[in-house]
C-alpha cells in the first residue's frame, strides 16, 4: 500500500524550529515578573520518618527572607488528586491517601517538599533553606515491590494493607484457565521493568502571582496543557473557582507525560505569592528533578503464553506487581488499564487475563512517561513470543505470521475489550523483514562471530491504544487581514503543532498555511479541552480543528448570503472566498471578520467568524508497526552495540512526514535507553543513588545506528483525518526489539534470560556465569 499523506503530500519544515535553534525560545526560566521573589524548598532527606517538628526561626531571620512556610501554613489547601483512578477486583476502591502540598506528619520519600523559603534573591532563599531544622525520627523504609507486599514490610499508609493500593484484574480468567488446560505448550517469562527518570531538557519551573484587586492567581509553568493543569490545581488543591486561576505556558523543553499534572511546588508558591503579595519564582534544579518529578515504569511482570501443536496462541496470562511510589499520581491507571488495553497486540489470542497489584513504596511517585503502560504490555508480549519461538523451534517471523490478525477480520474485537478499526499487520511485518534484510542476517552473524562478537536480531510487532481521551474543543477566529487564528488546549513540547495544525487548517479551508496562526498555552483564551498526552493531539485535537473549520465554512456561508443578498444554499465556498454560484459576486474571509457596522442583522446570525466547537472522537486509534534491531555484544566487556535498526510503522494518514520521522526517532532513542542503560535506582534504605547524570546514564547519539524507517499506512476509519497516534510508537517498538536482539545474542552463549537495562556489567556477569 502506498503511504497515505495529507493533502498534496507536503512536509513543510517546522516553523518553530528556527526560533528555537537561534536561542529565542521563551521557557519559564527565561521569564521574570516585576517584583518577583525567589523560592527554595526544604526537602526530605529520609525516605520514611515521623516529623516531630520544623524549626524555622533561624531561617526567618536570615538576610532577605520574606517568608518561611510549612504544612501548618497551608492547611486550607486541598490535596493532590490521583488522575482517573481505576476500580479494583469486585468493585474494590483504590486506596487514595492524602498527598498534601508540604509534608505533614511524615516524610514518605526522599525529595518530598517539607518547607518553602521565599527571599529577595535565589541565593538568599537557598542559604535560608539550609537553616530550616527538621526534627525527624527515622522509620523503616521499603522500595522493592516484592518486599513491599510482604506481611512484615513497613506499612507506608495505615489504610493500605500490605501496602496494596489496588488489586485489579481484567479479562476472562475462566477462558484463560481452559486455554491453558488444553495447551500443547506453555511458555513463561518474568520481566523486570526498570524504573526510569524522566529527563526532560527543561527541569520544572514556575512563577506564581496573585492579584488582590481581582482575587485571581496566575501561574506561569511548563505544562502539557493549560486546561488539564488548571482544573485539579484550582478545584482540588487551591479550592477556588477555576476562573480564578490563569495558567500560562510558553515554550516547553520536553514533557513526555511528566509535565501534565500539577505538583506540590506549584500550589506552594501560589499560596506564598498571595501571603506575601509578591510574585514568587521557583526553578527546579536537575537534582530536584531526579528526586521529585514523577518517575516511570518499575514493576515485575510474570507472563505465560499457551500454544497449540501448530504454534497458534490459545491464551495469555499476566501477573503484575506495579510500584506506585509513596503517593498516587497517574500510576494506577497506567499499570492497569493502559497496559491491559495493549496486551492483545496484533495477534489472535482468544483468551487473555491480567491481574495487577499496585503497591506503595518509599520512592517518588510513578506517573506517565512516553508510552505509559503500553511499552510494558508490548515488552512482555514480545518476549513471550520470542521465548515460544526458541522453545518450539518455529522461526520467530513465522510464529508471528501464523498468529497475526488478518485485514479481513477488521474491525477486530480483541478479547481484552478493544476494537481495532484497521490494520494490515502481515504486510507491515513482511515489509520490515525485507527492509532489514533478515535473509542476510546469518552471514552478518558469522562475520561478527569471526571477530569474537555475539550478534543477535530482535523482532517486535506491536500495537498501541492511543488517543483514549476523546473529548476536545477548538476555537477558530478569522482576523481582519483574512488570516485565521486557531486556539487549542493542546500544548506542543516538541511535537510541531504550530506547523501540523496549520497544515490541517490550510488544507481544510483551502488557504495558505502562512496565514494560519496557532495559539496554545493560555487558559484565558483556550477552549475547553485536555492536554497533549497519549498520542491524541492530531486525532482528537486535530479532529476538533477540522470540526471548527467545517462550522466556520457553514456559518460563513450564512453570513455571506446575508451580505450578498442571496440564499445560503446558493453560496459556495472555495479557497478562502464565498461566492454566489454561477456569478462573479464574492467575499473573502476578511470581509466576514467583523460586520458589526451592518444594519438589519438577522437574529441568531453571528457578526463575525469566531467559532468554538466541541468535539468527541468516535474511538481511540491503534498505531502499529514492526521494528527489527540487530546488536553486537563483546563477551570480553559485556558492551552491547546497536548495529542496525529498521522499522515499518502504520500511523494512519501522515500529515507531515518530517514530524512523524522525528517523533518515531525520538521514541526509539528513549526505548533503547531503557533497554540498554537507564535505571533509576534506590538503595535498600530508600536513598536515590542515581540522582545525577554522573550515575544515571542516558543514551547518546553515538549509541544509536542510522535508523531506517518506512511507512505502511492504513487510514484510520474512526476519525475524519484518518490519522493514528505516533508520539509513543517508537518507544513501544524499540524496547522489545532491542531486548529480543540482546536475548538472541545471549542464547548463543547459553544465557536464557536477562533483565533490562543491559549494562556492560550485567551482561558481562551473565556471560561469565555461563562460561
Amino acid at each position: 500500500m502506498q503511504v497515505e499523506r495529507f493533502g498534496a503530500a507536503q512536509s513543510p519544515l517546522r516553523g518553530e524550529d528556527l526560533r528555537l535553534l537561534r536561542g529565542e525560545g521563551r521557557f519559564t526560566d527565561d521569564l521574570s515578573v516585576e517584583g518577583q521573589a525567589h523560592a527554595a524548598f526544604v526537602r526530605a532527606t529520609l525516605p520514611h520518618a515521623e516529623i516531630g517538628g520544623i524549626r524555622t526561626g533561624e531561617a526567618k531571620d536570615a538576610p532577605g527572607v520574606l517568608g518561611v512556610f510549612t504544612a501548618d501554613d497551608m492547611r486550607d489547601l486541598g490535596t493532590l488528586p490521583c488522575s482517573r483512578p481505576p476500580v479494583g477486583r469486585d468493585g474494590q476502591e483504590l486506596v487514595q491517601p492524602p498527598r498534601t502540598v508540604l509534608a505533614t506528619d511524615r516524610m514518605r520519600h526522599v525529595g518530598e517538599p517539607v518547607a518553602l523559603v521565599v527571599a529577595e534573591t535565589l541565593d538568599q532563599a537557598l542559604d535560608a533553606a539550609e537553616r530550616v531544622a527538621v526534627d525527624a525520627g527515622a522509620l523503616p523504609a521499603v522500595v522493592d515491590v516484592e518486599e513491599a507486599i510482604g506481611p512484615d514490610a513497613p506499612r507506608i499508609w495505615p489504610e493500605a494493607e500490605n501496602n496494596v493500593a489496588i488489586d485489579w484484574d481484567h479479562g476472562d480468567a475462566a477462558a484463560v484457565e481452559a486455554a491453558f488446560a488444553a495447551a500443547h505448550r506453555i511458555v513463561r517469562v518474568r520481566t523486570t521493568n526498570n524504573r526510569l527518570a524522566v529527563c526532560a531538557m527543561e527541569p520544572r519551573a514556575a512563577i506564581a502571582d496573585y492579584d488582590a484587586d481581582t482575587d485571581r492567581y496566575t501561574l506561569r509553568a511548563g505544562s502539557q496543557g493549560v486546561m488539564a493543569m488548571r482544573e485539579p490545581l484550582a478545584t482540588a488543591i487551591l479550592r477556588i473557582d477555576r476562573e480564578k486561576l490563569r495558567i500560562l505556558t510558553g515554550d516547553v523543553g520536553g514533557g513526555f507525560g511528566m509535565k501534565t499534572q500539577p505538583y506540590p511546588e506549584y500550589a506552594a508558591i501560589l499560596h506564598a505569592a498571595k501571603a506575601l503579595d509578591r510574585p514568587v519564582k521557583w526553578v527546579g534544579t536537575r537534582s530536584e528533578s531526579f528526586l521529585s518529578d514523577n518517575q516511570a515504569r518499575d514493576g515485575i511482570i510474570d507472563g505465560e503464553l499457551a500454544l497449540d501443536k501448530e504454534g497458534l496462541f490459545l491464551g495469555l496470562r499476566c501477573r503484575v506487581l506495579a510500584n506506585m511510589g509513596a503517593y498516587l499520581s497517574s500510576g494506577p491507571g497506567i499499570a492497569t488499564r493502559n497496559m491491559a488495553w495493549c496486551l492483545a497486540g496484533v495477534y489472535r489470542t482468544p483468551a487473555i487475563h491480567i491481574n495487577v497489584t499496585c503497591l506503595f513504596t518509599n520512592t517518588a511517585p510513578i506517573g506517565a512517561y512516553r508510552g505509559a503502560g503500553r511499552p510494558e504490555a508490548s515488552y512482555i508480549l514480545e518476549r513471550l513470543v520470542d521465548q515460544a519461538a526458541a522453545e518450539t523451534g518455529i522461526d520467530p517471523v513465522e510464529l508471528r505470521r501464523r498468529n497475526l490478525i488478518r485485514p479481513d477480520e477488521m474491525p477486530y474485537a480483541a478479547p481484552i475489550g478493544q476494537t481495532y478499526d484497521s490494520g494490515e499487520f502481515e504486510a507491515v511485518l513482511d515489509a520490515a523483514v525485507a527492509r532489514a534484510d533478515r535473509v542476510g542476517f546469518a552471514e552478518r552473524r558469522a562475520q561478527s562471530k569471526a571477530q569474537g562478537l555475539l550478534r543477535g536480531i530482535g523482532i517486535a510487532c506491536f500495537l498501541e491504544h492511543a488517543g483514549a481521551n476523546l473529548l476536545e474543543s477548538a476555537r477558530l477566529r478569522v482576523e481582519p487581514n483574512g488570516g485565521v487564528t486557531v486556539f487549542s488546549a493542546a500544548q506542543s513540547q516538541g511535537q510541531g503543532h504550530f506547523t501540523s495544525f496549520a497544515q490541517v487548517v490550510a488544507e481544510r479551508l483551502g488557504i495558505d498555511g502562512s496565514s494560519v496562526r496557532i495559539v496554545e498555552g493560555d487558559s484565558d483564551t483556550s477552549p475547553p479541552g485536555s492536554a497533549t498526552t497519549g498520542s491524541r493531539s492530531m486525532a482528537v485535537c486535530g479532529g476538533a480543528i477540522v470540526a471548527a473549520c467545517d462550522e466556520a465554512i457553514e456559518t460563513g456561508r450564512r453570513i455571506a448570503a446575508h451580505l450578498l443578498e442571496a440564499a445560503p444554499e446558493d453560496v459556495v465556498y472555495d479557497r478562502g472566498r464565498f461566492a454566489i454560484a454561477g456569478t462573479d459576486r464574492s467575499l473573502g474571509l476578511a470581509a466576514l471578520s467583523d460586520t458589526s457596522a451592518g444594519a438589519d442583522w438577522p437574529d441568531g446570525l453571528p457578526r463575525r467568524l469566531d467559532i468554538t466547537t466541541d468535539y468527541e472522537g468516535a474511538a481511540p486509534t491503534y498505531p502499529n508497526g514492526c521494528h527489527i534491531c540487530e546488536v553486537e555484544i563483546d563477551p570480553e566487556t559485556g558492551q552491547t552495540h546497536l548495529v542496525q535498526y529498521t522499522g515499518v510503522d502504520d500511523v494512519g494518514r501522515i500529515i507531515n512526514q518530517t514530524i512523524v520521522d522525528g517523533q518515531i526517532h525520538g521514541g526509539v532513542a528513549q526505548g533503547a535507553g531503557q533497554a540498554l542503560v537507564e535505571h533509576c535506582l534506590y538503595d535498600g534504605h530508600g536513598q536515590l543513588v542515581t540522582g545525577s547524570y554522573i550515575d544515571y546514564c542516558l543514551p547518546r547519539a553515538d549509541d544509536l545506528p542510522p535508523l531506517s524507517f518506512a511507512y505502511h499506512s492504513v487510514p484510520c476509519r474512526t476519525n475524519v483525518l484518518g490519522v493514528k497516534g505516533v508520539g509513543e510508537s517508537g518507544t513501544i517498538g524499540a524496547i522489545p526489539a532491542v531486548a529480543n536482539a540482546i536475548m538472541d545474542a545471549l542464547r548463543q552463549a547459553g544465557v536464557d534470560h536477562f533483565d533490562m537495562p543491559a549494562t556492560p556489567h550485567r551482561i558481562w556477569r551473565l556471560l561469565q556465569a555461563r562460561a
